[in-house]
Formats: C-alpha cells, structure tokens, sequence
C-alpha cells in the first residue's frame, strides 16, 4: 500500500488541516442560523460594518485632502466628501434602522439603474433576454425601493443559507479527509487500519 496515498487517491491529511476545516465548518454553520434565526440582529451588525467602513473611508478622504500637493479645489472637495462620508458612516452606527432602508434603498436605485441601462445597451444577438433581464430587475429595483426591509429580509435569508450549506460541506470535508496516523500511515475514518 502507498503510504502517500488513500484509498480514494486524496492525499492524507495532517490533523490540523482537518481541525481548521472542522472549526471554520462550525462557525459558518453557527453564523448562518444566527442569521436566519435573528435577521434584524444581522442587519444591524451589517450596517454597523458598512458605517465603520464608511467612518474609515472619510477619514482616510480627510487626510488625503491635508497631504499630498494637490491643488486648492481638490482639497475643498475632499475635505467635503470626507465629512459627507464621515457623517453617513457616524450616522449608520448610531441609527441602524435607518442605515438598513438606505442599504436597501441603496440597492434598489443600483437594480432601477442597472435594467435601464440593460434595456438600452446595444445588442445584436439575444435581445429577448436583455430585455427579460431588464425588465427583472427594473421590477426588483422598484420592488426594493418600495419595501427596502423585504429585500434586506431576503439578503440575509440568502447569505445565512449559502453559510449553513458551507459550514455543512466544511464539516464533511473534515469528517472524510483522509488522515496521517502517528506511523506517517493514510488512516480513513471509516476503513480501520492494516
């Protein structure tokens, strides 16, 4: 018997290989039904995320405006920005709810935007589906526009799912990896060793 190989031809595994997939299996899995169980929860970690980063961004706007040899408008109009984005960010932390509808507001314009410019786009073959597509997510847009909750509703049903299936994928990924035994041996889970 090959020692560098398994039954299944997949190389055996060192232990800690399979304790990091096991471990990052579980914390998908945990963090997709505190999703799917909590949601409004998830929604304002989400915009606590997003108001952080924004905090970030304006900060970083406001120290590119006060360095660097840029001419007098460009600074104005980064240290403007910079405030815009500062206080959006500060704003989305201390009101989540409210960074919640523009998020979902936010969305829903990208969606409106993205099937008019779909519907216009120059295109020789398939035009039916352009259209279609266009059409979609015109109609997904003002959809999300109109009940911007409904739609973080369903972007927090769909991440916690694709989490829930990986974390699951993960943990049977280290459950079955073939493993080293304390010889340097290939060991399976399920066949006992010669």
């Amino acid at each position: 018997m090959d020692v560098a190989r398994s039954t299944d031809d997949q190389p055996p595994v060192d232990r800690r290989l399979r304790t990091a997939f096991g471990v990052l299996g579980v914390v998908a899995l945990l963090a997709g039904v505190a999703a799917l169980v909590l949601p409004h929860a998830t929604l304002v970690a989400v915009v606590w995320v997003f108001g952080i980063y924004l905090v970030v961004a304006g900060a970083t706007l406001l120290v590119r405006a006060f360095t660097g040899g840029t001419g007098a408008w460009r600074r104005i109009g980064l240290v403007v920005l910079g405030v815009l984005v500062l206080a959006g960010g500060v704003f989305a932390i201390l009101h989540p709810p409210v960074g919640v509808r523009w998020l979902g507001l936010t969305i829903g314009f990208a969606w409106l935007l993205e099937g008019i410019t779909l519907l216009y786009a120059p295109t020789t073959d398939h035009r039916v589906l352009a259209v279609t597509g266009a059409v979609l997510s015109m109609l997904s847009g003002l959809l999300l526009i109109n009940l911007p909750y409904l739609g973080a509703v369903f972007a927090v049903a769909a991440v916690s799912s694709v989490l829930i299936v990986s974390g699951i994928v993960q943990l049977v990924i280290a459950v079955r990896w073939p493993r080293v035994d304390g010889s340097g041996d290939a060991v399976r889970p399920d066949v006992p060793a010669v």
